[in-house]
């Protein structure tokens, strides 16, 4: 909606006061969503961290499994006991990890939707702002006084339209996170901060 027509002059309070909170309303969501999208790419780069982490304890497993064997046919049975204990270890570092990785994979697709439902939340305040605008628009060209026949004359039903389909697309969006939240697997509790730490043998 063009400012040109969006006269203070012509708004009564309850549209000056609906403008003032919607603006706010909109700045605040921007807000956490850029915090909201911050977290999206930690997740997504611990994802990668887990995933290498699992791969290297693997690795290691296969390692020790292989001087263990060595070990025995060398009928060194101290060593093929150390090692024997050493891959036990690197696989269950490994399923922790794979825990752990579940329930990172969960927690981002729970943020992932929360992100979406807050994105067309704040898509349908914009618009409802612009409709809101486009009803103060419509008042200042009656009192300028043009009317819908005028070729120029800037119509509301459009942002009617615009507000409705992004509400609707608001409540979808709200009934997916809903659904993902209430669906999640139960996992065992883990340390999702364990992925962080790099383990020292």
């Amino acid at each position: 909606m063009p400012d040109a027509y969006v006269r203070e002059e012509v708004m009564n309070e309850e549209q000056k006061n609906a403008v003032k909170v919607l603006k706010q309303k909109i700045v605040a969501l921007n807000t956490e969503i850029t915090a909201l999208k911050k977290v999206s790419e930690v997740n997504a780069q611990t994802l990668k961290i887990a995933r290498a982490k699992i791969i290297r304890h693997a690795a290691t497993r296969d390692l020790l499994s292989e001087k263990e064997k060595l070990s025995l046919i060398k009928d060194d049975s101290v060593n093929a006991k150390r090692y024997l204990d050493e891959s036990q270890t690197a696989d269950l570092e490994k399923a922790k990890e794979e825990t752990r990785l579940q329930a990172w994979t969960q927690k981002q697709t729970e943020d992932t939707a929360f992100l979406q439902m807050k994105e067309a939340t704040q898509s349908e305040l914009i618009a409802e702002l612009e409709l809101v605008r486009a009803e103060i628009a419509v008042k200042y060209q009656e009192f300028q006084g043009k009317t819908s026949k005028d070729p120029d004359f800037v119509e509301k039903q459009k942002y009617d339209l615009q507000y409705n389909t992004r509400k609707a697309e608001t409540r979808k969006k709200t009934a997916d996170w809903e659904r993902i939240k209430n669906n999640a697997t139960k996992l065992p509790k883990v340390n999702l901060e364990d992925t962080y730490l790099d383990e020292t043998k």
